[in-house]
Formats: C-alpha cells, structure tokens, sequence
C-alpha cells in the first residue's frame, strides 16, 4: 500500500502532464517529443539491467564496500549509455528528417547518469524500507509535474517537457546524496563487476526488446503517416504504458521477500498468485477504462485532432492488459540467479512485434496495427505460461487470468447498457461522466465481492505492520 501510494501518485502526475501537454500541444510537437523521450528512456532501461536487484540479492559482509562496487558497474554503464544517447541525436534528426530533434535529444543526454546517482536508494530497498525510497524517488516527478506544467501553459512548448524533467532529476539526485546510508565512491573490481554483469545480461536483451519496439513502432507510423501518426502512437503510449506500473510496484515490494524465500515453492506460489490477483485488479479496470472512454478523452478534452490516435489507445489498451497475465515472472526466476528466461520471452516478443503487429499496419492502417499488437502478445504468454509452470507447478495463468477477467466484465456492464439504450442519440458531457460513475460503482462492487478475502487479508496485513 505504502509503495502503491507513492509510485502510483507519481505515475499519476506523470499522466497528468502528458494529458496536458497533449492539450496543449499538436500532435506533431508531441510527435517530436515522443521520438526523443521514447529514445532516452529506453535505453535508460536498457542500462538498468538489474545491478540494483543484483545487490539486493547479496550477502557481503562490508555492505558499504559491496555498495560502491555495484555504484561503479552501474555509473560505467550509465555514461556509456549517455554517450549513445549524444551520438543518436544527429542520427535521429536525419532518419525523421526534423533537425529540431537534434538539440532535443541533446538535452536528455544526461538522464542515464541523473538516474545512477540516485544508486542510494538501493540500500533503503535491501534494507525493505519503502518509504525512504519511495519518497526519495517521488520528488523528480513531483518536481518535474510542478515545472514543466506552468511552462507548457506559458508556451514554451515541447522543451517545457525537457525543462521539468531536469530540475525534478536534479532535485531527486541532491536529495539522494545527502540521505544515502553510504558515500557515493569509485571502487573497481573486476570479480565483482562481472559477477554483476553475468546477472544483468539477459536482462539488458530484454530492455533492448523493449527499446526495439518502442522505437520500430514510432519508425513504422512515421513511414506510413509521418510525424502526426508519431505524435497519435506517443499519446497512446503515454496513456497506456500505466497498466503495468501496478506489477512493477507489487513485483519491486516483494522482491527482496521472494529472495528470502527463494526454496520454498509453496510460499513462491501464494506469492505469486496474490499478488497476480491483487495487479489485475488495477490493470484490467484501467485497460477496459481506456477502451470504453478513449473516444470521449479524445472528444471532449484533448480536441478532435487526435481522433486518429481513438483506435491505436484501445488496441495498445488491450495488448497491455494480456501482457500483464503473469507479468511479475521474472522476478521469481531473478531472485534465482535465472535471467536467461526473460531473455527468452523478450526475443519471442520480438519476433512477434515484427510479424503480427507491423504488417497489418502498412496493409490496414491503424487497425490493423491494433489488432496486431493483440495478437502479438499471444506467443508471449505462451513462453511465459511454460517458465511459470516449470518454476511453480500449480500455477494456472489461465485460471489466474479468468479470475480476474469476471469482476472486470460485471463493470462493464453497466455502462454498456446505457449506451444500448440510448443507441443513436448523441452522448454529450453529462451521459459520459454518469457512464463512468457506473462503470466506477460496478467494477469496485464486483472486485469487493469477488476477491474480498484477499481484501481483507491486505487490510489485516496494513493494521498489523502499522501496529508493530
């Protein structure tokens, strides 16, 4: 709860900002900046590849020491990335034929080390001290939404999303510097670096897989519609990218406790099971959300000039809401020292990104590419449901998935319902926010039915750790 409060009011803020740019943006401005954000934060996720989870995972005896030898891996890597980073942004400029991206790219240049200076909040992670680490990394979105907003509405544009950014990384990495238990110091060892490499490799195929998609995505509607259908796949991306951040806060807060017990599959698979339960809860309601009021967004507040981006939001919605079906996985086969089958399911994903999802683009427009991206998740949770099974016998991602697909479907209901009776006639303002409520009312009621022990195990375990 505490990590869900922090990480999703951040994620919120983030939303917010990107609603509001899009209001007061153009599609092609917002196009620019998603070619340059999609860039720079993928291959920031592309360096994140697990030397945090790696030094959780340890047991050295000089924690300091071990510290500031997973710091120096991690800060190599980070300055590697922040000079790709630079010498995309001539690359980048020519490909999109827009030499504004140039500049632009060079200003996000320095994120992959703003982001390894914060390597202090990896103690007070290990140590499970979650509100030290959430709120250390809740202040550069926090910082970012309160400067960059004030600067969008006083039309400074696209470099508002730049600006805001930087000074909430700033305010983020001096916050971290003076709380971090440890000093922030140069300690090259070899054993040690490549010990944490030899865990992090398979993760950095994944982030390259995800860096592949995002950036052939971007490329492929920038062949086919140029910077306007950029700027329509970046507001869909922006919007729907938040389904998963649910199973990255639940699957980040119990990592270090899977670590512990790591040999007991009974426990793994309890584990593994609520918290698939408790994620979907958050992601299917989000997801079905979008698909049902993506076109009312787009109407009534961001302006009829992104309708085109109505079909690709519902179609990335409902690929992200199958890919999230067992999502936190990994981090079970990470607590083992197992990276090799995320890599795995990462060249799967792909390969089918490549085949089922980029073809119906060029030949059906936008719909097809929805209809591809659904489809290209389906040979994902194939490979997912094998590692899962091999890893936890009894775990059934098909019955998990239909578990939480029910309440998801009551909560549809009845907002369906009124639109059928009320077929033909217009929807103003007033039918899409009652529409909403029921589909609120509906989906809560259903979920509390359906899965109130859960609920009420997650309440019993709040009260009794607020006690102790």
């Amino acid at each position: 709860m505490l990590n869900a409060f922090f990480m999703g009011g951040g994620q919120l803020l983030a939303l917010l900002q990107g609603l509001i740019a899009a209001a007061l943006l153009t599609p092609v401005a917002i196009g620019l900046y998603g070619v340059v954000s999609t860039t720079a934060m993928t291959l920031v996720e592309l360096k994140r590849v697990g030397i945090d989870e790696a030094f959780v995972q340890q047991s050295a005896p000089d924690q300091e020491v071990e510290f500031q030898k997973a710091f120096t891996v991690e800060l190599t890597i980070s300055v590697v990335v922040s000079v790709v980073i630079a010498l995309l942004a001539p690359i980048l400029a020519a490909i999109y034929d827009d030499w504004q991206l140039l500049p632009l790219t060079l200003a996000v240049a320095y994120l992959p080390v703003g982001f390894a200076l914060q390597a202090g909040t990896w103690v007070f992670f290990r140590r499970m001290d979650f509100l030290r680490v959430r709120a250390l990394q809740a202040i550069t979105p926090v910082v970012s939404f309160v400067v960059a907003v004030p600067l969008l509405v006083a039309g400074v544009g696209v470099w508002s999303l730049v600006i805001g950014p930087f000074v909430g990384t700033v305010a983020g990495v001096a916050a971290t510097l003076k709380l971090s238990p440890y000093p922030l110091r140069i300690r090259v060892d070899p054993v040690a670096r490549r010990r944490y490499l030899r865990f992090s490799w398979p993760i950095f195929v994944s982030a390259a897989a995800l860096l592949a998609i995002q950036q052939g995505q971007l490329l492929a509607f920038h062949i086919e519609t140029g910077l306007e259908g950029v700027g329509f796949v970046t507001l869909a991306f922006t919007l729907t990218r938040y389904a998963d951040r649910a199973d990255q806060i639940v699957a980040t807060t119990i990592y270090p406790a899977i670590c512990a017990v790591v040999d007991r599959t009974a426990t793994l698979e309890e584990l593994f099971l609520k918290s698939g339960r408790l994620t979907l809860m958050w992601v299917g309601a989000f997801c079905v959300g979008l698909i049902l009021f993506a076109p009312d967004l787009i109407h009534l507040v961001l302006g009829d000039e992104w309708l085109p981006a109505v079909i690709i939001i519902q179609g990335l919605a409902a690929a992200a809401a199958l890919q999230q079906l067992g999502y936190s996985w990994f981090a079970f086969y990470r607590a083992r020292g197992e990276t090799r089958p995320q890599a795995i399911e990462a060249a799967v994903m792909v390969a089918a990104f490549a085949l089922l999802a980029l073809p119906p683009l060029f030949l059906w427009g936008e719909e097809g590419f929805a209809w591809g991206r659904v489809a290209s998740v389906l040979p994902v949770l194939v490979v997912r449901r094998t590692f899962v099974r091999r890893l936890l016998p009894s775990v059934s991602l098909l019955r998990l998935g239909a578990r939480a697909a029910l309440p998801i479907a009551i909560g549809a209901l009845p907002p369906l319902a009124m639109r059928l009776a009320t077929w033909g006639g217009e929807r103003d303002a007033g039918q899409v926010l009652a529409e909403i409520s029921l589909w609120l009312v509906a989906t809560v009621c259903a979920t509390w039915l359906l899965e109130r022990r859960l609920i009420g195990e997650l309440r019993v375990s709040w009260l009794s750790e607020g006690g102790a």
